[in-house]
């Protein structure tokens, strides 16, 4: 990166890490706890001359100490970093609650607006973090480092150590003072809020990425893709489940002669990262849609290529795969949000598939020959499925035509009529002449 542009980096970063102490004081001042990674800090200030920035940091320490123990050769030396950056949060931490000292909230309805302020505040400090992307705070990285190790799910080892911290709070809370101090219902609220706030905000400040010098946003891989000469070109084909998308690929792959790319991708990325196929299969583009996944099983700490979910970091090996093949020959991407991948890709044309439901539930009773009873469900489920993962990962709606050069109902046309009409299009759109030969 340039001077200028790794200056501007750090200082997003400070910027959100300010916000993130802010948020914490916010949910502080809300008197119905404190967030989870300050409960234990927050818990030994009440009663202690030491301020809980200074306690803060203590514990950052002992987080950074944990990490070299247990990366030990892998503990980087760029990490080191977290030990100015702990000294900066603390103060900012109690600079942060002096200027808002004079909150103090009577009523319970209130206490809980200040609670979602400071939520909202704090998501928003993460989210800023994420964008500078230049180093995590103790608390994310240390908990980055055990599921790097342990090979577990980020979120889940995010809710152990919550909950570790809630507990020891809780015990030294009983041994200190004799009650439960410091841990509410406001730190399990801030456990599932922020993550949602963060999230949200992700998507939407994505366009700061431009700011720092980015061409595009997290999810984008290498250097923009840029065909080898006019006659390398790559057609991406979303479709809904039924409705032939499918087959009318695998028409303009043989009209063209070029590959054509679906269960392939499957085999490509259970190779890279060393799982099976039908585990891949079955994670693919069913990212969950119910609130306490997206709340807690996520990770919205780091950027895409950096997290540790599962689900993210299969998003982001079949994204680095897409962007490779595009950039090796003229071919044809079945799905996996191959046109948001590719969108700097200058030859790239984008087809959504689309059909009435009949239509849909005849061909995959009739051509798929799955049960009657049981097309019914997998027609809601598939697609319901592909919508969230395209959310998720694209910030965009999934069958919104103004993401795509060129929407066909399928109802309309056989499968031959639709891959003749969409071949025609694409031959004019890059001045192409059908031939039988190999399209490079």
């Amino acid at each position: 990166m340039r001077k200028e542009e790794i200056f501007k980096r750090y200082l997003l970063f400070i910027i959100g890490l300010f916000v993130n102490s802010l948020g914490i004081c916010f949910i502080i001042k809300a008197d119905l706890g404190s967030s989870p990674i300050s409960s234990l800090p927050y818990t030994i200030s009440l009663k202690s001359p030491i301020s809980l920035g200074t306690l803060t940091f203590i514990l950052n320490l002992f987080l950074i100490a944990g990490q070299m123990l247990i990366l030990k050769k892998d503990f980087k030396q760029r990490e080191w970093l977290q030990l100015p950056i702990s000294v900066l949060f603390g103060v900012f931490i109690d600079l942060s609650m002096w200027m808002i000292g004079w909150i103090q909230p009577d009523m319970y309805v209130m206490k809980l607006v200040i609670l979602v302020i400071g939520c909202a505040i704090l998501g928003l400090g993460v989210s800023l973090e994420v964008i500078a992307n230049v180093v995590m705070l103790s608390g994310e990285a240390f908990v980055q480092a055990i599921s790097m190790k342990k090979k577990k799910e980020f979120g889940l080892v995010k809710i152990c150590f919550d909950s570790s911290l809630m507990i020891l709070a809780i015990v030294l809370s009983l041994i200190l003072y004799g009650a439960v101090l410091g841990v509410r219902e406001g730190t399990i609220v801030a456990a599932f809020l922020v993550g949602m706030f963060t999230r949200y905000y992700n998507k939407r400040l994505a366009f700061l990425n431009r700011y720092l010098g980015e061409s595009s946003q997290q999810t984008s891989g290498p250097e923009p893709i840029t065909a080898n000469d006019n006659r390398h070109f790559v057609i991406t084909i979303a479709r809904e489940y039924g409705s032939g998308g499918r087959e009318i690929g695998k028409c303009l792959a043989e009209r063209f002669g070029i590959p054509y790319y679906d269960r392939e991708l499957i085999d490509m990325v259970a190779k890279e990262k060393g799982m099976s196929n039908m585990e891949v299969a079955s994670r693919e583009q069913n990212i969950p849609s119910h609130l306490l996944y997206e709340m807690i099983m996520q990770d919205f700490t780091a950027p895409l290529e950096r997290s540790l979910s599962q689900d993210d970091a299969l998003f982001v090996a079949q994204s680095r795969i897409i962007r490779k093949l595009a950039s090796e020959g003229s071919c044809i991407i079945i799905g996996r949000c191959a046109d948001y991948v590719l969108r700097d890709f200058k030859n790239c044309f984008k087809v959504f598939v689309h059909a009435d439901y009949e239509s849909k539930l005849h061909r995959i009773i009739n051509d798929y020959k799955e049960d009657e009873t049981k097309a019914h469900e997998e027609l809601k489920r598939v697609d319901h499925g592909r919508a969230n993962h395209y959310k998720t990962y694209t910030g965009h709606t999934w069958d919104d035509a103004s993401n795509y050069d060129l929407c066909v109902n399928s109802s309309l046309f056989s499968i031959k009529e639709c891959s003749e009409l969409i071949g025609k299009i694409v031959e004019r759109k890059f001045h192409l002449e059908q031939q039988s030969s190999t399209i490079q």
